[in-house]
């Protein structure tokens, strides 16, 4: 009696995934522009904040802050931000998760600016104020960034636009209410 290798031949189910072929469906659903999105308008929202902050600064009585410190604290921001996680792929968009995160973030490169700008020689007048009117102005212009970013990309989700990918693996009661689950929520991606 003869008997053949398993791995004669390849069954299709089992075949490993071409990276080619994923990555060219998740651009195709454009999840790697979201990202780029994101990046992109939280760079916006930091320039306008920082553009009405040092706008309206000589009104409030404040010194302006120079645009070496205001480029610092954006890059340390935008840092801190894709360090949490901002620029990632989640499941479930929440606004107050993103809230907190932007409050963290600004709060923490604000914090960190102001320290360096301490310790570092040059003119320390007004810190303080500039400090914290900046803060103010960027933490509100980015939250609203990104409670508009995240909704227009739920209701990309719900419309189908930025589905992901996804293989149920059994085809059992658990494959099944996982599909009707999928099916039912498609802001799940």
């Amino acid at each position: 009696m003869a008997s053949r290798p398993l791995n004669a031949e390849a069954l299709p189910a089992l075949e490993p995934l071409r990276p080619e072929g994923v990555a060219t469906a998740w651009r195709h659903h454009g999840l790697g522009s979201w990202a780029r999105g994101a990046l992109l308008l939280d760079g916006l929202m930091l320039l306008a904040a920082a553009l009405v902050s040092e706008l309206t600064a000589a009104k409030a009585g404040i010194v302006e802050t120079s645009p070496v410190w205001l480029l610092v604290y954006s890059g340390l921001t935008v840092a801190i931000l894709a360090r949490r996680g901002l620029y990632d792929w989640r499941l479930r968009l929440s606004a107050l998760d993103s809230l907190r995160r932007v409050v963290t973030a600004t709060a923490l490169a604000s914090m960190a600016v102001l320290s360096l700008r301490i310790l570092l020689p040059g003119d320390v007048d007004d810190l303080a104020s500039q400090a914290l009117r900046l803060f103010a102005f960027s933490a509100v212009y980015l939250a609203a960034g990104r409670v508009a970013f995240d909704w227009t990309q739920l209701m990309a989700r719900r419309h189908g636009e930025a589905l992901r990918p996804t293989l149920i693996v059994g085809a059992g009661r658990v494959g099944a209410l996982t599909a009707r689950r999928l099916l039912a929520h498609p802001e799940l991606g």
